[in-house]
């Protein structure tokens, strides 16, 4: 018998130790991505947070697993690593996201060639990372 696995419902990150940090998290992520938050996600005691919503897509999302001990070879830095745990997002316009975060403020670094595909990398406030890679 084995698991029948029907579709990806998050993933999820830890944004501190500090409920207050909410608010500002969230508020990047609606100007990064102009992301709606779920207004049914239910109290869940001990654990503020919130849910933010993505759009439909026809991409399937995939476990990325990485062999690595420690920093990893491909890495620039302990920080510029892309095999930190993280999660890939796939935007129309590559070239106007990095525009965005630029006028945000948002550093962000680039691998290009790991995957045959350009790649953007950058941290919330809390410092869980992302990816950008324009859709197929």
């Amino acid at each position: 018998m084995t698991i029948e696995v029907t579709g990806m419902l998050h993933t999820g990150y830890r944004i501190g130790t500090d409920g207050d940090q909410v608010d500002t998290i969230v508020e990047f992520y609606k100007k990064v991505f102009q992301l709606d938050i779920d207004p049914n996600r239910p109290h869940i005691p001990t654990i503020p947070g919130a849910w933010v919503q993505l759009p439909e897509s026809q991409i399937k999302p995939q476990f990325h697993l990485f062999v690595a001990d420690g920093t990893s070879p491909a890495a620039r830095s302990q920080q510029e690593d892309p095999t930190r745990t993280h999660v890939a997002l796939a935007v129309k316009d590559l070239a106007a996201a990095k525009a965005h975060l630029q006028d945000l403020g948002v550093e962000y670094w680039e691998f290009g060639g790991l995957v045959g595909t350009a790649q953007v990398f950058f941290e919330d406030p809390a410092g869980n990372m992302l990816e950008l890679q324009e859709a197929p």
